[in-house]
């Protein structure tokens, strides 16, 4: 048995809740315990920035509440009744069943009972996502693979520069909302058109994801599960483009350019004009840098996602020392290599300590053999970099001690919104 002291993520269950509150009208139907839906409610709204996502979640969600004996005789009557009651009591276009751990060890089975409702007027779908089968990003992979899987339709032909965007976790990744905008913002600006974008998508782009050109996966790993189906199902190639911070977004762009064929005369003058307004804002923050952040050293503690785009952004746009990096959301052993490695595509040969770790724990005492100014980090960093005399700046999850709406830190824009909170909290720590 594995113990993480203070762990960095949900349970699979929670990642399949994250998926569905971002649908536009979408409804879980949750079987598992009374305590599970609870108490990832709490988990999602308030250790996101306090952001109340969903248009059926929190007290709304509809569970089967599972006790003591249906753990003895089974839960499925239990589930086709709450399955009925949900569609009779509430206004939805998209009914998604999610089971937890109750469901899977006693071995409900959940796909025949939601098959007893394939002719209901509006869709009801399940995702086999017991918590002990992952953690936030792979239960979101589960859920988005079932979405994929149980509600798009195959598509007569493909839609000339229409992409979908995979792999950001909604509420897991606090500044999701702010952080798929900007790359929305910046895909319109080379001429791409985006149908999934991941925040408050409707079931009709959910039917009509097969139409896309091309598939983005905004990770190294989460939503791979996905992005395999809709190339062997439905014919969408994907790339894997890390959530890209400050100038780095200019590769994000040129790659998504060669994927789809596009107008690179077009893509060059949008990238062009994007890092000329970056740098005058990094320009103007130049005597401020000398002040505050001159020689500072950091650490990261974060998904692989902002390990890559935040070390990547300090180190070789903002000349900042990384020491040690720590990702937390525990890719498979065999893509570990591979995050590393982008992890390690600094400028001036600067190498840092890569760690794979979620325990609070483990990763401060690693941290404390040689601590830096500066931690990347969560809420619950605050206490340990405290200690060690660095100035926490909260990035990933849980993220409590501050609201996040619309917020996002990646892109050209969002990577001077960065700069200005990082700035402000180094002075206000004076």
């Amino acid at each position: 048995m594995t113990l993480s002291e203070e762990p960095r993520a949900t349970c699979a269950l929670g990642g399949a809740l994250s998926l569905i509150s971002s649908i536009h009208r979408a409804v879980p139907i949750i079987h598992a315990g009374p305590g599970c839906g609870f108490t990832l409610t709490f988990g999602q709204n308030i250790a996101n920035g306090y952001q109340y996502i969903g248009y059926a979640s929190g007290f709304a969600a509809p569970s089967t509440n599972t006790l003591e004996r249906h753990v003895v005789f089974g839960g499925e009557n239990r589930l086709r009744e709450q399955i009925r009651t949900t569609l009779e009591l509430m206004d939805a276009d998209l009914f998604f069943v999610v089971s937890g751990c109750t469901a899977g060890l006693i071995g409900d089975d959940v796909r025949s009972i939601v098959g007893e409702f394939a002719g209901s007027e509006k869709p009801v779908i399940f995702s086999e996502t017991s918590g002990f089968k992952g953690n936030t990003y792979r239960g979101y992979d589960l859920a988005l693979r079932s979405l994929a899987d149980q509600v798009t339709i195959p598509a007569e032909k493909k839609t000339r520069g229409l992409v979908n965007l995979l792999g950001v976790v909604p509420s897991q990744d606090a500044f999701w909302q702010g952080d798929i905008n900007e790359i929305v913002r910046l895909l319109n600006r080379i001429g791409v058109d985006v149908n999934l974008s991941g925040n408050g998508d409707s079931i009709e782009k959910v039917r009509g994801a097969a139409e896309a050109e091309l598939n983005i996966l905004l990770s190294q790993h989460t939503g791979q599960l996905a992005a395999e189906l809709f190339r062997e199902k439905y014919q969408v190639p994907y790339i894997k483009q890390t959530l890209p911070i400050g100038r780095e977004t200019s590769a994000f762009l040129r790659a998504v350019a060669e994927a789809l064929g596009l107008d690179k005369e077009r893509v060059e003058s949008v990238i062009a004009e994007e890092e000329a307004e970056l740098w005058k804002y990094l320009i103007q923050f130049s005597e401020a840098y000398v002040f505050l952040l001159i020689n500072k050293e950091f650490d990261v503690i974060s998904d692989s996602n902002y390990a890559i785009g935040l070390t990547k952004f300090l180190t070789n746009d903002l000349g900042l020392f990384p020491k040690l990096i720590a990702v937390t959301d525990s890719p498979e052993e065999g893509l570990r290599p591979e995050i590393e490695g982008k992890i390690r595509e600094l400028n001036y040969g600067i190498s840092p300590l890569v760690i794979f770790e979620e325990d609070s724990y483990r990763i401060w005492e690693e941290i404390a053999r040689d601590p830096p100014q500066l931690v990347f980090g969560s809420s619950i960093d605050r206490a340990p970099a405290k200690k060690e005399k660095a100035l926490l700046f909260p990035v990933s999850y849980p993220l409590f001690d501050q609201t996040v709406l619309s917020k996002g830190y990646s892109g050209y824009r969002g990577a001077v919104r960065l700069v200005e909170d990082l700035g402000t909290a180094l002075l206000t720590s004076i």
